[in-house]
């Protein structure tokens, strides 16, 4: 296997698909990941015919899905392989979804129980299963927070198990917060569907 000097896995077996971070582990499978390049370059050209206006989180995830089942066929004769370049795509789409809604306002117990409940939601999303979003999000909703008033005077998880501990519980309408999230989560899902669309699907945001 081809492996240039510098430590870089060698172009031939680049696939833009999958995280630089992560190619290191798969360079021993290159005509697999040349196979998985291909499928990945297909479904661009077939995704970016579809609008993602008006697309809800149940349209983009079957979208997603659709590439995590295409990699499956493309390493057909190798199913550990498909199975650990789903899991190290799921991890990393999983990752982006919780950094974006690390970055969501929880100023009220309202827009708490928004953030906790997609925190719950992508923390367990399977992204190579068929599932119906709007009901995992309402399982997701809490029926009460512990909301400080200050919770945006801490950072980092030690702050926010303080800021837990010391807050007042308060009471949330889970409906509201289901219809909240289920919008918050398809604009965050959209986010990244995007950038999966786009020529560097894991630059920084």
């Amino acid at each position: 296997m081809p492996v240039e000097t510098n430590d870089h896995v060698s172009m031939r077996v680049w696939c833009t698909l999958i995280p630089p971070e992560e190619i290191g582990k798969l360079i021993e499978f290159e005509d697999d990941l040349l196979s998985v390049n291909q499928t990945y370059e297909d479904w661009l050209v077939s995704m970016r015919g579809k609008s993602v206006v008006g697309s809800g989180i149940g349209v983009l995830l079957d979208r997603i899905r659709i590439l995590m089942i295409n990699i499956g066929i493309a390493c057909a004769v190798n199913r550990e392989l498909a199975e650990e370049i789903q899991a190290i795509l799921s991890s990393n789409l999983r990752k982006r979804a919780l950094e974006l809604v690390s970055r969501m306002p929880e100023g009220s117990p309202e827009k708490l129980a928004i953030k906790e409940t997609l925190s719950t939601f992508f923390s367990e999303l399977r992204f190579t299963r068929d599932i119906f979003p709007q009901e995992e999000i309402g399982k997701a909703a809490p029926e009460s927070v512990k909301f400080s008033g200050k919770s945006g005077a801490k950072k980092g998880l030690a702050g926010r198990i303080i800021g837990s501990a010391k807050g007042t519980s308060k009471t949330v309408d889970r409906q509201e917060t289901t219809k909240a999230a289920i919008l918050e989560s398809s604009n965050i899902l959209k986010r990244i569907y995007m950038r999966l669309l786009s020529p560097d699907p894991w630059g920084e945001y």
